[in-house]
């Protein structure tokens, strides 16, 4: 029998998250700025948030925020490289997370495409409240022709509420069928 080396198509973007997973660090986010390889967070430069991460081996992050004028958007973006969908029906994602107060969040999957990016939100909204939940939504690709079977690039992007002021992610997986 040949070895098989295919690792998928979420390969780039589950190593991206073990990465993040793997390590600890703590202090102040910049908007755009990588505080992990391939994984940034965004916010409307009209804001006035300035954010906090915490992360110790096994989990992914602890985010704080702070601000009086919260903007349109704060998103967390985590790049998963060309990803070619071609062989897939169906792209998903698991998180599972925890927060304070209760949170909705959406997820977005943008692929990059000649002059820009195409985003596709997953059907469900993420909640997040005071107890460790669990979150699962998937893309059945033959319902979002939006979703280009290959892409130069992607990303998963948790728009998270503008007013937000703690969110702990404890894990995040991709998979494709």
């Amino acid at each position: 029998m040949e070895h098989n080396l295919d690792f998928g198509a979420e390969a780039q973007g589950s190593h991206t998250l073990a990465i993040l997973r793997a390590h600890s660090q703590q202090g102040p986010l910049t908007s755009d700025t990588r505080f992990s390889p391939g994984v940034f967070l965004s916010t409307d430069p009209e804001s006035d948030t300035s954010c906090q991460i915490h992360s110790e081996p096994g989990m992914l992050l602890e985010l704080t925020a702070k601000g009086r004028r919260p903007g349109k958007w704060l998103s967390l973006n985590i790049e998963l490289g060309a990803m070619d969908l071609s062989q897939r029906s169906v792209f998903g994602v698991m998180c599972k997370s925890r927060s304070e107060d209760i949170q909705t969040l959406k997820i977005c999957l943008r692929s990059g495409v000649e002059g820009g990016f195409q985003d596709v939100f997953f059907g469900k909204r993420m909640i997040s409240y005071n107890e460790e939940s669990t979150h699962a939504d998937l893309l059945k690709l033959a319902d979002y022709p939006d979703v280009p079977a290959q892409a130069p690039w992607r990303e998963l992007i948790l728009f998270l509420p503008p007013e937000l002021r703690q969110l702990k992610l404890t894990d995040l997986a991709l998979f494709g069928v």
